[in-house]
């Protein structure tokens, strides 16, 4: 293990670790001046390195001996839940790359050679997503809360209170302008299974805003379901327009939707939810892995969770309930929301137009 810091302490803190010492020493060259600099050769001595200093960013490479980048960057997210994780690596490993979305909760995944500029044009912005997001409190998340163990566990679930809403694509345009959604938010929860054997369910108000489906796979479309139960509502949408919609007027916390078809208008839509609404948090099912579109996702819509299909109802339950716990974090503090800046996309102009609708959404939200 290789430290070296500034004597300035008001400077940003940024490990790298990484088994080649040339690519260590190049780091060192490259930000000695804009940067109080830690290194590490392997995952261990980078450990050891959170937990004795406030890290404000991390860069690893993913392949290392005796510990991966993913499972450093899982464990850095244990022990310092602001330490903003960059995935730097010059393997496009579909494993890797799917372990820094679902475990490790990437920021960036950056590909080797790094230009250097945009290397330290995101290094830059990383440390000032720590330094903002640092003045709150972060996430608790535990989805292996109740609603995951009722589900695994085959317990029975209470009937919604009022049927999930679900569009249709036959729906006309003069349709989905004047028709009258309910606003879910005020739904009430039953009360959890234990609960309910001993004494009658008593009504109490939800903490998230539910969840929308932007699919036509039922199989997603039933898991979600299940996974909802009574304890927040499930929207159902078939195209970008009514996903606007219900975003508009319902205000769903977390959004599902399967880029299997039409992955190019999918992969835009992601992006520039996550620009007008960074609290909305994002789980993606796929069909198929690639390396490319994963990467692409990661760094333009800061997708939370990657599923691929089929999508069982007991995985489906920790992931949305996990999302869910996020988005409510990030709406409660503005400042976490930073953490999910993600780079610009270009639109195309059908989803510009649409997505001009968004523009009252974060006054809601606020």
């Amino acid at each position: 293990m290789d430290n070296c810091a500034t004597q300035t302490a008001a400077l940003p803190r940024v490990l790298f670790v990484d088994d080649e010492q040339r690519v260590l020493n190049s780091m060192r060259i490259m930000f000695r001046r804009r940067f109080e600099l830690f290194f590490a050769s392997d995952g261990p001595s980078a450990i050891e390195i959170v937990k004795q200093q406030d890290i404000d960013v991390v860069v690893a490479d993913h392949r290392m001996p005796q510990m991966t980048g993913v499972e450093l960057l899982t464990a850095v997210r244990t022990l310092s839940p602001h330490t903003v994780r960059i995935l730097l690596t010059g393997y496009a490993d579909l494993d890797a790359i799917e372990g820094s979305i679902n475990e490790g909760e990437v920021f960036r995944y950056l590909t080797k050679p790094c230009a250097p500029a945009q290397l330290r044009a995101t290094l830059d912005l990383a440390a000032e997503v720590s330094e903002q997001s640092n003045a709150g409190p972060m996430p608790d998340i535990d989805p292996v809360e109740q609603l995951a163990h009722d589900i695994l566990t085959d317990e029975p679930h209470e009937p919604a209170a009022e049927p999930l809403t679900r569009f249709t694509r036959t729906m006309t345009e003069h349709e989905l302008a004047e028709t009258d959604v309910i606003d879910r938010a005020e739904l009430a929860a039953v009360a959890p299974i234990s609960q309910q054997r001993a004494q009658p369910a008593k009504p109490k108000q939800v903490s998230h805003s539910g969840v929308i489906v932007f699919s036509a796979d039922e199989n997603i479309i039933d898991s979600v379901r299940k996974a909802a139960g009574a304890r927040f509502p499930v929207y159902v949408a078939s195209n970008i327009v009514q996903v606007v919609k219900v975003l508009t007027e319902n205000r769903p916390g977390v959004l599902v939707t399967d880029i299997t078809q039409d992955r190019n208008t999918i992969q835009a839509m992601t992006g520039r939810l996550k620009q007008h609404l960074p609290e909305l948090v994002t789980i993606i099912v796929s069909e198929h892995r690639d390396a490319l579109d994963m990467i692409w996702l990661i760094n333009h819509g800061q997708i939370f969770r990657f599923l691929r299909r089929p999508v069982s109802p007991g995985r489906c339950a920790v992931s949305v309930q996990a999302a869910l716990q996020h988005h409510e974090a990030l709406r409660v503090n503005p400042l976490l929301a930073r953490r999910h800046t993600v780079d610009r996309t270009e639109d195309s102009g059908v989803i510009s137009g649409v997505f001009d609708r968004l523009k009252s959404v974060r006054r809601l939200w606020a």
